[in-house]
């Protein structure tokens, strides 16, 4: 048969520019990038041998050697799929667990299996073998072959599927690109046996794969001619493959926002370069990462012993002033250290200590080095499942809405109460609103949260007709971001319309905070023209200013229960808290005192004026039904 070798020096050429830009770029030595030498070098070998094995293929060439190139070929070929499963396995294993033993099993026994078949061939002629005429044929065995590719497709297939959080869009799409070019080869090769494209096509998956996957310009942020996030994750994955100690540290530079908004983006690449280009000099031979702006990072080998050089010269170069653009600059920094397998045990954690921390209220602390330890992991660990539990709460509507009844001294009943939200679990139990409520502003799901309890309480209102039993008026909670949303006026109106709630009856509580974000007056005016009352919640905290009281139109002041344990205790802040009723009552706004937990301090409350009093004294929050009871009995 004449053969057309065109493809198989096209995929010769194609695979021997991928080898060359692999090896002209520097590029971190991982588990994932030795697997993929093994690909590439053995891809190399599958081309140059498929051109000698159609040389080979004449009746001069003595058997034995006809044998042998076929047996090195079909070898080689068919370890390429066995590559790109391993490949994808490290790529997508991101905590570096490794194989068990049942998985080392699936892995190795197929391709032993061709191995062993193929070099017995010769013998046996299972797999291929030459007639008396020197006429090259596929033995009874070599659907085998073809049966355990297939094997490991469908393996790359699924883990491919199961694991495609581990890969980019585009990766997933160079992954479905080698298994369909893969089987359109093999339709093409069965249809034109003489024209030899598999070659081609296993080149053009190759780099497709080294494109997405393993490309080292993937790795270096090449302004500043250092690694970048992903080189750091790979070495990060690379070190805690080899179950080494190993200590990471990372630097942030904590002025560097208000540099960059002060002195613009070129001006804050051009400050970094120059930070960068001071340490790689002091920090030689440590490897210096730039995890993002502001933000570089080391990884020490414990081996080395040279991490105490390396956080003194981090140190000492970060406290002297920087000289960039023309310009001395103080860079005000913090540099966390978190040491593997002490304080860490998988690449996830690492990732996780990393990331977490980055968002911890830390103060710069120039010289000092924090420590990221277990408590950093735990508190992600919990974020996250409380998360999604917040999640599965409003998909269930399983939050649930309690009422802390509010006693109107003038009237010697409750007349009012406060709806808060309550979340719990089996696992976690209770679960404070003070620990969700801010990971619920922070994320969005506040105003799903906002909407269900406002909902709820209406509903509520409008089933059981509340201001016939006494009560006039709900409180509701309103965050800064339910007061940042534009349609938060249309939304609360069509709720009170939906269960026809008189708008008197809601009374929507702040915070000082809210005011400081200068959000809310436009909300509150568009609200009290129908009728709905503002209370401003948690006065006497650090927000705390007679400016505000006077600019918005509260109905109902809020005093903080610090604020009243604190008058109990302290004779100055009680003639402050004296001036304090006084000054509400004069502006004529009603007053609620919070935290009233004693007869003693309900007594001075009264006499000192505040007309409604709240707290556990009365009642503690409660569910719906023994609230209802509560008004009943």
């Amino acid at each position: 048969m004449r053969y057309v070798i065109h493809y198989d020096v096209a995929a010769l050429i194609l695979t021997v520019i991928i080898l060359i830009h692999f090896y002209h770029k520097k590029s971190i030595r991982s588990s994932q990038t030795y697997v993929f030498i093994g690909l590439i070098w053995t891809l190399l070998l599958t081309d140059i041998i498929d051109v000698i094995s159609v040389l080979a293929d004449d009746p001069r060439v003595p058997l034995a050697i006809a044998y042998g190139v076929n047996a090195l070929y079909l070898i080689a070929f068919n370890m390429l799929p066995f590559w790109c499963y391993l490949y994808l396995f490290i790529i997508t294993d991101r905590n570096g667990r490794g194989w068990t033993t049942v998985q080392k099993t699936v892995l190795f026994l197929p391709v032993s299996v061709t191995i062993l078949m193929i070099l017995t061939s010769p013998v046996t002629k299972l797999v291929f073998y030459y007639d008396s005429d020197w006429v090259y044929h596929h033995g009874v065995g070599f659907p085998v072959l073809c049966m355990i590719t297939g094997i490991y497709m469908i393996a790359s297939m699924i883990l491919t599927i199961k694991s495609r959080s581990a890969l980019t869009g585009w990766q997933r799409t160079a992954v479905y690109f080698y298994l369909t070019a893969a089987c359109m080869g093999a339709v093409v090769q069965k249809m034109f046996p003489n024209v030899l494209v598999m070659q081609f096509v296993a080149s053009l998956t190759v780099l497709l794969l080294y494109m997405s996957l393993e490309n080292p310009d993937d790795d270096e942020e090449k302004y500043l001619g250092i690694y970048n996030r992903s080189g750091f994750d790979k070495m990060i994955a690379a070190a805690v493959a080899k179950q080494d100690e190993f200590h990471v540290v990372v630097v942030t530079i904590m002025n560097f926002p208000a540099i960059r908004e002060a002195l613009g983006v070129e001006f804050s690449r051009i400050l970094t370069k120059q930070v960068v280009e001071n340490l790689i000099i002091e920090l030689k031979p440590v490897e210096l990462f730039y995890l993002a702006e502001g933000k570089l990072a080391i990884v020490v080998d414990e081996k080395s012993g040279t991490l105490i050089n390396a956080v003194n010269a981090l140190r000492e170069e970060l406290d002297e002033p920087v000289i960039a653009g023309g310009m001395n600059l103080q860079l005000e920094t913090i540099m966390i250290q978190l040491d593997y397998p002490n304080d860490v045990k998988t690449v996830e954690d690492i990732m996780d200590s990393i990331d977490y921390s980055a968002t911890l209220p830390y103060e710069s602390n120039n010289g000092e080095v924090l420590r990221v330890g277990g408590e950093i992991l735990a508190s992600r660990r919990r974020e996250s499942r409380i998360l999604q539990i917040m999640k599965r709460a409003l998909a269930n509507g399983t939050f649930e809405v309690y009422y802390q009844p509010i006693y109107s001294n003038r009237q010697e009943r409750f007349n009012s109460a406060e709806a808060l939200i309550r979340l719990f679990d089996d696992e976690l139990g209770f679960i404070s609103p003070e620990e969700f409520i801010p990971m619920a502003e922070k994320n969005g799901m506040i105003l799903k949260i906002g909407e269900f309890v406002f909902r709820t309480v209406c509903r509520m209102m409008a089933r059981e007709k509340i201001w016939e039993k006494g009560i006039d008026y709900i409180e509701v909670n309103l965050s800064v971001v339910q007061c940042m949303q534009e349609d938060i006026c249309e939304m609360l109106y069509g709720i009170m319309d939906e269960y026809n709630i008189p708008y008197s009856c809601i009374n929507l509580e702040v915070t000082e905070t809210t005011i400081a974000r200068d959000v809310l007056w436009n909300t509150m005016e568009r609200m009290t023209v129908g009728g709905v009352t503002f209370s401003l919640d948690d006065y006497g905290t650090g927000y705390s200013n007679l400016s505000n009281v006077l600019k918005y139109p509260f109905h109902i002041v809020k005093l903080d229960k610090s604020m009243v344990w604190y008058a109990m205790e302290n004779e100055a802040a009680m003639r402050a808290l004296r001036h304090t009723v006084a000054m509400i009552q004069d502006l004529d706004m009603h007053i609620v005192a919070e935290g009233v937990e004693t007869e003693e301090q309900r007594d001075i409350l009264r006499e000192m004026g505040c007309e409604y009093l709240q707290g556990y004294y009365f009642s503690k929050p409660v569910p719906e039904n023994n609230f209802l009871e509560r008004l009943a009995g």
